[in-house]
């Protein structure tokens, strides 16, 4: 009775699966696959993508049904045709690579050539921007330039596309396989976007991958699920290397992949036969030029100098996260040809249109050992007016490598790049392990009081404003009045005669200070300027004048705080 259950339930498998076989064949249909929770086929997902660029290429909705130019006639009917024409032609395409017909392909055929011809067609126009330079970099690494279909195949040709496990750019390299091929990605770029790199990346990976397996159309399959479920799918297979000998060995999305790599080639050299023309977008590979800039540009006062759409200037330039280029290194940007003069002539006005006002920065505050000293022994009554300063200082950690942290993600953590890391920790590779202990260094902000030593606190001098507001105080009961008025001028030094003192020779007495100050004595007061220079403070400043203190230089230049920048000229008193 068992037996004759398990006999029954193989019959209604098996009859299940050729009931779906059949279908399959009936509709020559790509098979879907579950890619991030959904059920769908990831390269028509690419195709689709390209909606998100239409602005850009400047497409409308009749184009899609475009004419062909040399008969007029309309492009919207897709032909078919039987099994043997497709591998005819398909067998006289010369390639190294091996190409062949069967179901498969049959069914990616039908997604490019009919159902989504419309975004065939915006293929073909993009092709015409990036195929010279693919050709250029194919030819130069020895790689069959069939390849550059395999663009078609993982972005469509879509610069910004990003999949949803998040490989990215043209060619979709994931974050790790990136770092491996150089290509680096930070806040302001990301090199898995630029043509350029990503191609030369990506022709380093076909040529890695040819050493190992020697066959193109497994290399192919390795670019999609990586060397390691080939090798699995090898294994299992017995030891076959054949694409098609171990494809349902291999993950679902690389059993389309391929098929869909034959079926671009196939559709991008028999377009005209299935009545596909392109669309093109709003400019071509040699409508395109270069400049080189080091300075920071912004897309948006770029496109406003040049008369360009800034979505224009973003599409020729995806590498750039924020639609800013940022200063300080030599970056790459690429502009219609027509507007390169413009450009030049206009570099200077872009520049300093781009760059953003100037925020303030806390200086950063170096203490030697005797000024250390020198504010231990102070008391707290010695802290001038309660202020505090920032000093910054380099503290030396231990980071604990954690599983899938890299080198890159670290240095950035810790604002340090990855040859100081390496530098730091001996490290001859840029590959690390979890558990594995790293030497870093971090940068920390502490806020301590700005004190002066007792024996100059205690000659506080009477032209601080804030002794002649005590001064005015006291003197109010005696009937003295003083008043203190310090204003700035252009010389090098002067004498402080705007300072007037109405009264005799008088003693005033202000926190436990002997202030005496004759009218004649304050007018042999002399100023003078002092220039800041890298690595001064008020403190070291004050430090250089007999009698100055810190309180003093900031009223005297009504300073709020003690942050002082290179260049600044403060007035200081001289005294004699």
């Amino acid at each position: 009775m068992k037996k004759r259950n398990l006999f029954i339930s193989l019959l209604i498998c098996l009859g299940t699966l050729a009931f779906n076989n059949v279908n399959a064949q009936e509709s020559n249909t790509y098979d879907n696959v579950s890619v991030c929770g959904k059920s769908v086929d990831p390269i028509a997902a690419m195709l689709d993508s390209l909606v998100t660029i239409n602005h850009v290429v400047r497409y409308n909705n009749l184009e899609a049904n475009c004419f062909d130019p040399n008969t007029g006639i309309s492009n919207a009917n897709a032909p078919h045709f039987t099994d043997d024409v497709y591998r005819d032609r398909i067998n006289s395409i010369n390639s190294p690579i091996p190409l062949s017909y069967n179901k498969h392909v049959k069914g990616y055929i039908d997604l490019y050539a009919s159902k989504k011809r419309g975004l065939t067609q915006r293929c073909m126009g993009l092709s015409n921007l990036y195929f010279p330079m693919y050709e250029e970099i194919l030819d130069k690494n020895g790689i069959p330039l069939e390849f550059k279909y395999l663009s078609i195949v993982e972005s469509a040709l879509n610069p910004v596309a990003v999949s949803c496990v998040g490989a990215t750019g043209l060619w979709q390299f994931m974050y790790t396989t990136g770092i491996i091929y150089d290509l680096k990605v930070n806040s302001f770029t990301d090199d898995r976007k630029d043509p350029r790199k990503a191609t030369e990346a990506a022709c380093a990976y076909f040529k890695d991958m040819y050493k190992i397996y020697g066959d193109w159309l497994l290399v192919i399959a390795s670019y999609n699920c990586g060397a390691g479920n080939v090798n699995k799918a090898i294994r299992r297979s017995g030891g076959k290397k054949n694409f098609w000998e171990i494809m349902e060995y291999l993950p679902a999305e690389t059993r389309g992949y391929v098929p869909a790599f034959i079926a671009v080639t196939y559709v991008m050299n028999y377009s005209r036969e299935h009545n596909l023309y392109p669309i093109a977008p709003a400019y071509s590979y040699f409508e395109v030029d270069t400049v080189t800039v080091n300075r920071q540009v912004n897309f948006s006062e770029l496109a406003n100098s040049l008369d360009l759409p800034s979505d224009v200037v973003a599409f020729l330039n995806p590498i750039y996260k924020k639609n800013y280029i940022p200063g300080g290194n030599n970056y790459t940007l690429r502009l219609p040809t027509n507007k390169i003069a413009l450009f030049l002539s206009k570099e200077e006005e872009i520049y300093l249109a781009s760059t953003p006002a100037n925020k303030p920065i806390l200086p950063t505050i170096v203490r030697n050992m005797e000024e250390d000293l020198l504010a231990n022994e102070s008391d707290s009554k010695n802290d001038i007016g309660g202020k505090f300063e920032t000093v910054t200082k380099k503290v030396k950690k231990t980071h604990t490598v954690k599983r899938g942290e890299n080198i890159s993600s670290i240095a950035n953590r810790y604002n340090m790049t990855t040859a100081e890391l390496k530098k730091s920790n001996r490290l001859k590779s840029t590959k690390l392990k979890a558990g594995q202990r790293l030497t870093v260094y971090t940068t920390v902000k502490t806020k301590v009081p700005v004190k002066v030593p007792s024996n100059v606190a205690s000659k506080k001098d009477s032209s601080s404003p804030a002794f002649a507001q005590a001064s005015k105080k006291d003197t109010a009961h005696s009937g003295n009045t003083v008043i203190a008025n310090n204003s700035q001028n252009d010389s090098t030094e002067n004498t402080a005669e705007n300072a007037e003192v109405k009264s005799t020779d008088s003693t005033v007495t202000a926190d436990n200070v002997e202030i005496n100050k004759s009218s004649k004595e304050v007018q042999k007061a002399k100023y003078k300027y002092h220039l800041v220079v890298p690595g001064d403070t008020l403190w070291k400043i004050a430090k250089r004048y007999d009698g100055l203190t810190v309180k003093m230089i900031k009223d005297i230049n009504n300073l709020h705080n003690a942050n002082i920048k290179p260049g600044t000229r403060l007035k200081v008193i001289v005294n004699g």
